[in-house]
């Protein structure tokens, strides 16, 4: 455990008033992954962590709203007469990874478990997970840039795609990798290889035919415990160990990597009844949950899709959903973006 003192964790505290999105962009911002909050005497009120977060988050229909529905008032603290023996066993029969230290309402400081080396890191956890990229599409939305180019080597700020995700998968201790190929498959496979100089074993899927989205599941062999999937055209510094702990957790068949979309709209909006006016509002935001292309399966799933001849995800998750599978939606927070359509942003990396 290592502490830290007031000094260092100003930029963690904040009001109560401030807004969800503010306390989005603090987490992200910060490595300490926790946030401590005060109210406007400066007293400690309560926190926020990354689990907090995602376990409210998917019930927020508004990211401008206060933080006060989110707040965790009750979270185990310490004082200054605690000694360092007593911070461990806490840590690690809670399975926390931080205590504020509160004395008298007024934070202090923090204590935090010590950061290991991210090889070392999640090696028990991860060893025996797969990660499957599904990687074999044709990328037409962005043709003519995937006309001689498979869209998981298109290169976004001079990166390929493929590395960041592969690279995201090496940051939490994953590196046992399939990637499903086909169009153009032979330019991934000279590129990666095996995956040894990324620090991860490459195996790949072969499609003989295209297979859909999500068909090509059907090919793995040997998965004898749950396992990710992501798309190669989405890009996100998630966390994946999380990610596999809360699916385990909730016992899931499917969990579903969620993300925050908000479209502001540019008009006035007017809500009536019949021709009769309600009520105006001036250019409002709406809010969804969208589906991030990250997800984890059980190995029933693979069966699933066998038998059914399933070929894209919402096809899947329909099925699941109908058969009372159990299905979960995990709140990624993180960075996170799309370029499966989006020419412009790739048009100087690739040019």
């Amino acid at each position: 455990m290592i502490y830290i003192n007031l000094k260092k964790i100003k930029k963690i505290i904040v009001s109560e008033k401030i807004k969800i999105i503010d306390a989005i962009n603090n987490l992200n911002k910060s490595g300490l992954k926790i946030i401590l909050v005060v109210n406007q005497k400066n007293k400690f009120k309560g926190i926020i962590t990354d689990s907090d977060l995602r376990r409210n988050l998917i019930n927020i229909r508004d990211l401008k709203d206060s933080i006060s529905k989110i707040i965790n008032r009750s979270p185990l603290i310490s004082n200054s007469i605690n000694t360092l023996q007593f911070i461990k066993d806490k840590t690690e029969s809670k399975n926390i990874d931080s205590i504020p230290v509160v004395v008298n309402s007024k934070i202090k400081g923090i204590w935090i478990k010590k950061k290991t080396k991210k090889l070392n890191k999640f090696k028990n956890l991860n060893i025996n997970t797969k990660v499957v990229i599904m990687a074999g599409g044709y990328g037409r939305r962005l043709a003519p840039l995937t006309n001689k180019t498979p869209k998981a080597m298109l290169k976004y700020k001079n990166k390929l795609l493929l590395q960041y995700i592969i690279e995201n998968c090496f940051e939490f201790g994953f590196d046992d990798l399939i990637i499903s190929v086909y169009y153009l498959k032979n330019k991934i496979k000279r590129y990666f290889k095996n995956g040894s100089s990324f620090g991860v074993n490459i195996h790949y899927l072969e499609e003989n035919t295209p297979l859909g989205t999500i068909g090509s599941l059907k090919l793995l062999k040997n998965i004898t415990d749950d396992f990710i999937v992501m798309n190669c055209d989405v890009i996100s510094n998630v966390n994946l160990s999380n990610l596999l702990k809360f699916h385990k957790k909730n016992r899931a068949d499917i969990t579903i990597g969620i993300k925050r979309f908000v479209y502001n709209n540019p008009y006035g909006v007017i809500n009536s009844k019949g021709i009769k006016f309600i009520s105006f509002d001036e250019k409002p935001s709406i809010n969804f949950n969208i589906n991030a292309g990250i997800y984890v399966f059980s190995t029933t799933i693979i069966d699933i899709i066998k038998k059914n001849n399933i070929r894209d995800v919402n096809s899947l998750i329909n099925y699941a959903s109908s058969h009372n599978y159990r299905i979960f939606l995990f709140y990624i927070y993180e960075s996170w973006l799309d370029l499966g359509s989006d020419k412009k942003i790739f048009s100087l990396s690739n040019a």
